[in-house]
């Protein structure tokens, strides 16, 4: 499920990429290939306190210039770079600070957050994400809406994940 993440991301039109490592990290880090682009690799040594750890290291690792961010979770094995994509097309066509994916009309990961909403992410604490910043500034975001439900599946577990596999013909 990593290397398909890293894969999305790889083809993705993004100008840069940045991997947060924590859990098993080493073993992580050996399938992450210059080839498959330019990665920063950033050790998230405080992951065991949750999900907003890994969202603040991310952050730190990203240069001054860049003016909005897409986190994206390895769980999801049906995202594509389209998702991707598009979400960053809709944020340069309507520089909306945020600019979340819609699956079959459901919200879920990824969303896009532009630098203003920087200082919000990193005071997220515990398993925190973006939702409730999303919910908090409903008036700002932009969605982009994909009629399969699929591209926004997560899965938690190894069940899920031959579940996920076998109903959709992988």
């Amino acid at each position: 499920m990593i290397e398909n993440a890293l894969e999305i991301v790889a083809r993705a039109d993004v100008n840069e990429r940045v991997v947060v490592l924590g859990a098993h990290a080493e073993k992580i880090r050996a399938v992450i290939k210059p080839a498959r682009g330019n990665w920063r690799v950033v050790m998230n040594s405080a992951w065991e306190e949750g999900h907003a750890s890994s969202i603040r290291a991310g952050l730190s690792a990203l240069a001054p210039n860049i003016d909005a961010a897409i986190f994206i979770n390895a769980d999801q094995p049906f995202l594509t770079p389209q998702v991707i994509d598009a979400l960053i097309q809709r944020y340069r066509a309507t520089d909306a600070p945020i600019v979340r994916a819609m699956y079959a009309g459901k919200p879920a990961s990824p969303a896009l957050f532009a630098r203003e909403f920087f200082s919000a992410l990193d005071a997220l604490k515990g398993e925190e994400g973006g939702r409730a910043i999303i919910a908090q500034n409903a008036e700002k975001v932009e969605r982009v809406a994909f009629e399969d439900a699929r591209l926004g599946m997560d899965v938690d577990t190894l069940e899920e994940y031959e579940r996920a596999r076998i109903e959709n013909g992988y």
